[in-house]
């Protein structure tokens, strides 16, 4: 596990933000037993309201803040922990790989799309019981890690090796075979979880690109050649191919191509990059690995 100061901005935002309420309920609210008394919601500790006011009922389905507060409302300490390891560990890389923005846009989407699907679940009679926790959200995530690193081998509940492409499956078929107990988990949330991953990763892995592609193709190509001229798709022919490379602009200060891939890396994740642009970080890497002389 990386130490905290090197995680993806997206997940230490997540991390503290989930903290801060979880101190709040867990440690204020039950530990020291603060208690309120609000007019109109009656006298309780701030555990309870923060429960009650944080999570999110499938039998209220219109009272709208409650799709995104019941993301960040732990009250029970391990429960709170397995999540936040869960965030730490899987959705780092998946932050990573895919960039914060669409990182945060899938988070959040799955989070909302977990308690909308224990909402029809609740019309179709088969739950009605409030939900809490980032489990939804963070099924999504695990999806998103099971399409990039399917290969990957993890210790299932901290015992079994198993590689993420059967540990995925696995996990969806306890949800499956729980999801009637009345344990007090919501599995139907974590399954809507892992719906909503699937859909975001549909597009992620070929609707968004396909946008993009086609962005990208209006107006026509230009090349900039070693010489600083540039020339038009339509002059390709006489130009030589070994002296040109389409789409980039030689930087004389290379730190500063350097902040700009970097910050591409940070914003749409390592999979945005040209093949140009790898190959430039795997050369700058190779430089800095000879300065110091390793």
């Amino acid at each position: 596990m990386k130490p905290f100061r090197y995680l993806a901005k997206p997940i230490r935002v997540l991390l503290i933000a989930n903290l801060v309420v979880f101190l709040l309920a867990f440690l204020v609210g039950g530990i020291m037993g603060l208690h309120l008394n609000i007019p109109g919601a009656g006298y309780g500790s701030l555990r309870d309201y923060i429960t009650f006011f944080g999570a999110f009922f499938p039998t209220s389905p219109f009272e709208v803040w409650r799709y995104f507060t019941y993301m960040f409302v732990h009250v029970d300490f391990w429960h709170f922990l397995f999540n936040m390891l869960m965030l730490w560990m899987f959705g780092d890389e998946v932050a990573e790989w895919m960039g914060s923005k669409h990182f945060t846009g899938m988070y959040v989407f799955c989070g909302v799309v977990a308690a909308v699907f224990c909402v029809a679940m609740c019309l179709l009679g088969l739950t009605n019981n409030p939900i809490i926790g980032a489990s939804g959200a963070l099924m999504g995530i695990f999806v998103a890690y099971y399409r990039f690193f399917p290969e990957r081998r993890l210790l299932l509940f901290f015992f079994f090796p198993m590689k993420i492409k059967y540990a995925m499956w696995v996990m969806v078929a306890i949800d499956v075979f729980m999801a009637p107990s009345g344990d007090g988990i919501a599995h139907l949330a974590h399954l809507g979880g892992v719906v909503a991953g699937f859909i975001y990763m549909y597009f992620y892995e070929g609707g968004f690109r396909r946008l993009s592609g086609a962005l990208k193709s209006r107006g026509p190509k230009v090349k900039v050649t070693r010489g600083g001229k540039a020339s038009s798709e339509s002059d390709e022919g006489n130009n030589d191919s070994s002296d040109a490379i389409e789409g980039e602009v030689f930087y004389v200060d290379e730190e500063k191509r350097m902040d700009e891939i970097l910050k591409k890396v940070s914003s749409e994740g390592v999979q945005s990059l040209s093949v140009s642009e790898r190959k430039f970080l795997m050369e700058a890497g190779e430089r800095l690995r000879r300065r110091r002389g390793g």
